[in-house]
């Protein structure tokens, strides 16, 4: 028994160093992550938005409806494609800095400020867009309205049965839709601008390689 208790180490055992720093910089990797994925839906998203005006008549057509018929104000449509062109490239500045955040860059920072930044000055400019092209927006979706019911009665259907709506019913929704969901893309650019504010996580950043 005793020569058990000499085989003992005298000292106490050694545990391993409760790794705090790396615990409290894991920021980095969520915030990257989340703005990575954000920034290839709005890549995506744009750029459905961009190829819009030159799609929508071609499916509609495929549909049944007679497409010349469905006329887009000239101004509306290089409204939406440079809409969408500007969105995607706004994404891959956001996609650069995501990816620079996730290599624990200094200049991440940087970079998804100013995402932060165009990203909300472009959603406020998009907001007045809509409001200003209400009109041209309006005649369109008449226009596609009008379609519908004429290929329903092309195919022998009952037009009556398809509920159309006024100019004024549509451009009331259209408003509604504006107001309600046109500072929806400012959420989470807003969001990510107070963490990157945050003066602990700066302080963290300036610690990290270029």
């Amino acid at each position: 028994m005793n020569n058990d208790n000499a085989d003992r180490p005298m000292t106490p055992p050694v545990l391993p160093a409760d790794d705090l720093e790396a615990r409290s910089v894991r920021w980095p990797t969520v915030i990257g992550i989340i703005s990575l994925v954000y920034g290839i839906l709005a890549l995506i998203g744009n750029g459905c938005g961009a190829a819009s005006p030159f799609a929508t008549p071609f499916f509609l057509q495929m549909s049944g409806m007679d497409a010349d018929k469905l006329t887009m104000s000239p101004a509306l449509v290089w409204v939406q494609v440079g809409s969408g062109v500007i969105g995607m490239v706004i994404a891959v500045v956001l996609l650069a800095g995501s990816v620079s955040l996730l290599r624990r860059s200094t200049r991440s920072l940087g970079i998804l400020k100013t995402w932060v930044a165009l990203a909300i000055v472009t959603t406020i400019i998009g907001i007045g867009l809509g409001f200003v092209f209400l009109d041209a927006n309006v005649r369109y979706q008449l226009d596609i309205q009008d379609a519908t019911r004429a290929m329903i009665k092309d195919r022998g259907g009952d037009p009556s049965q398809f509920p159309a709506k006024t100019a004024e019913e549509i451009k009331s929704q259209s408003r509604l839709m504006l107001a309600a969901f046109g500072l929806l893309p400012m959420v989470y650019p807003v969001i990510l601008g107070f963490l990157l504010t945050n003066r602990t996580r700066s302080e963290q950043a300036m610690d990290w390689q270029e």
